[in-house]
């Protein structure tokens, strides 16, 4: 298949389909012009893949739902889950989404949601402090990484050198 990459430039792609990681963004495969080897990919925003592509705008179509951003206060949970019961959200609604225990037990904790139903959240990874009811936790694109508690610094390791008192 041929696209205009966003230079305006005519090219050969593999693929181009939306990009669950990166809503907002089609995730593009090109082909080398030599080799027909598939190249590294490349993001283009929707708008403008449309704008230059407006005959393959189909392919923006996705059953990615950008879900809002939610703060909640965790019900009860087990090794890799999290249950709000306040919630109703829809079937994998959050899959893909960080979720980050914001306070309480287990705070600073970030995880990734592979799966949730209407109010339960399931991690890629065991929570290494299960939250329990006083857990505030967050669902958002933004969680990019555990967050630091309060103000420090990285532990440094310092070696003092002992002055050499060898007499030649």
């Amino acid at each position: 298949m041929k696209i205009i990459d966003i230079n305006g430039n005519k090219r050969n792609v593999a693929s181009a389909s939306p990009d669950s990681k990166f809503p907002g963004y089609m995730k593009v495969v090109y082909l080398s012009k030599s080799s027909g080897a598939e190249l590294p990919s490349e993001w283009y925003p929707l708008a403008d893949f449309v704008k230059h592509n407006p005959k393959l705008k189909h392919l923006t179509k996705s059953t990615i739902s950008l879900a809002e951003e939610v703060v909640g206060i965790v019900t009860s949970s087990g090794s890799n889950f999290i249950r709000d019961d306040t919630k109703n959200w829809h079937k994998d609604n959050y899959k893909g989404y960080p979720v980050w225990i914001s306070r309480g037990q287990g705070e600073g904790q970030s995880r990734t949601i592979i799966t949730n139903t209407k109010n339960t959240l399931t991690v890629n990874q065991n929570w290494e402090t299960r939250p329990n009811p006083t857990s505030q936790y967050v669902i958002s694109r933004n969680v990019h990484s555990t967050q630091p508690l309060g103000n420090t610094l990285p532990a440094l390791e310092i070696e003092i050198a002992e002055p050499d008192n060898e007499q030649n």
